[in-house]
């Protein structure tokens, strides 16, 4: 897919959606916010990362089914990697600070939720509450260390690193910053001196940062505190058939 199919595509996901009213969907990710990768050729090489909120009571089974369905005509017709996570209505509106909600394009392919837009809103401010937001804006910097240590440990560092930076930028904090070398060191510091109660998911990989299973147990800590699902029962990933 070329870049200059991104805006054919939202128009896409918004008439295979149209019909769908037990869900409220978007994008999220780097094709959200228009920092999408791209390939020597010059081709989209970012997945595409949707949200699909749904109800408390939703039959989440049910769920995947249906976005399976829909998602495999999006994957198979742009040639593109997509992951869609699957996020209990609660959940959502609690991490109004996670990086996927603050990553969110703000329009819905469909709003059966009814969530307008003031489902894009974060809860609150930063300087209303700046250990809560601090907490959740640590979140992505330890998920992608402890993913690094099984997949691809260049390109997760690499966003480690870029995490850390967005981090260090929204608070001004020069010493996350000068410790992109040490990152588990420079968190447990910035943990002390703010005085944060981490989220479960950062104490889980700054308690064990090399224990072999790492990178799941922060997953799912991830997705629980994100979702309120196991990343097993939230994510459904498709590869294109045929990529275009």
């Amino acid at each position: 897919m070329r870049p200059e199919d991104v805006p054919l595509l939202f128009r896409e996901l918004a008439r295979e959606f149209a019909d769908v009213t037990d869900m409220s969907v978007a994008a999220t990710g780097s094709l959200a916010r228009g920092d999408h990768r791209t390939g020597p050729g010059g081709d989209v090489v970012s997945n595409l990362d949707l949200v699909h909120v749904v109800a408390e009571d939703a039959d989440v089974p049910e769920v995947r089914h249906l976005v399976g369905r829909r998602m495999r005509r999006i994957s198979d017709g742009f040639g593109i990697e997509t992951t869609s996570v699957i996020a209990r209505l609660p959940v959502f509106r609690q991490a109004g600070h996670a990086h996927y909600r603050i990553s969110m394009r703000r329009e819905w392919f469909c709003d059966g939720l009814e969530l307008g837009s003031e489902g894009f809103e974060l809860p609150g401010h930063d300087e209303d509450d700046p250990r809560t937001a601090l907490a959740w804006m640590v979140q992505p910097v330890p998920y992608y260390l402890a993913k690094a240590t099984g997949v691809d440990p260049t390109t997760n560092l690499a966003k480690a690193r870029r995490a850390a930076l967005r981090l260090a930028d929204r608070f001004d904090l020069d010493p996350i910053r000068d410790g992109l070398d040490n990152l588990p060191r420079a968190l447990h510091a910035l943990i002390a001196e703010r005085g944060v109660t981490p989220l479960e998911s950062t104490a889980r990989y700054l308690a064990a940062p090399t224990h072999p299973d790492i990178a799941q147990l922060v997953r799912d800590a991830v997705f629980v505190e994100s979702m309120g699902l196991s990343s097993a029962d939230s994510m459904v990933i498709l590869l294109p058939s045929a990529p275009n």
